[in-house]
């Protein structure tokens, strides 16, 4: 298995585009069409989420309570960058939030629904390894692991993650290089497979 395995495929990356900036302008003016936004994101704001929390009805009520804040707050939108990424900024102030509030989450039962494929071995496979990477991502360095699962989980360009992060592109592209170097020196694995 190699790390590029992980990321998310170039097709699958969320840009915001004609539709996007539709579908907001929709919503701003009538929140009853905020639920094509919600349809459109929610999966990729729970991936990220339930890899943080490490568990699936912590990364339910954060994905409720992020999609609920984001539409409350859906005024302040203001089409810079990726609506992804904005989302994913009130998300991670969530899974902050839950932290300050309960201190002793951890990764240990992580699980991630599987990538969408005929295959059931290879839905297991992913799933296996997505496991092992969220629980080996609470052993390395903070920073490291949130531009991690930003970047492998969400997947946020590094623009976006140094947005979010309060960084300078170079700082995160470097924090992602640690962050998988680190991962590959606990996962040995995966340098026989890469």
């Amino acid at each position: 298995m190699i790390i590029s395995q992980l990321t998310i495929p170039p097709e699958t990356a969320v840009f915001i585009d004609e539709d996007d900036q539709m579908l907001i302008r929709l919503a701003q003016n009538d929140l009853g069409a905020f639920s094509a936004l919600y349809q459109k994101y929610a999966s990729q704001v729970y991936r990220y989420l339930l890899v943080r929390v490490g568990n699936r009805d912590d990364a339910q009520d954060l994905t409720s309570q992020t999609f609920l804040t984001a539409m409350e707050r859906l005024h302040t939108y203001r089409s810079q960058g990726y609506f992804a990424a904005w989302l994913l900024g009130i998300a991670r102030h969530k899974v902050m939030d839950q932290y300050r509030r309960r201190p002793e989450l951890d990764l240990e039962t992580a699980v991630s629904q599987p990538i969408t494929t005929d295959d059931p071995d290879e839905q297991l496979n992913r799933q296996l390894i997505i496991e092992q990477v969220a629980r080996k991502l609470q052993t390395i360095a903070p920073d490291r692991a949130e531009a991690l699962s930003l970047r492998l989980f969400a997947g946020l360009d590094v623009a976006e993650i140094a947005r979010l992060m309060g960084k300078n592109e170079a700082a995160v592209r470097m924090l992602v290089f640690r962050g998988l170097r680190d991962l590959q020196a606990q996962l040995p694995e995966w340098e026989a497979l890469s």
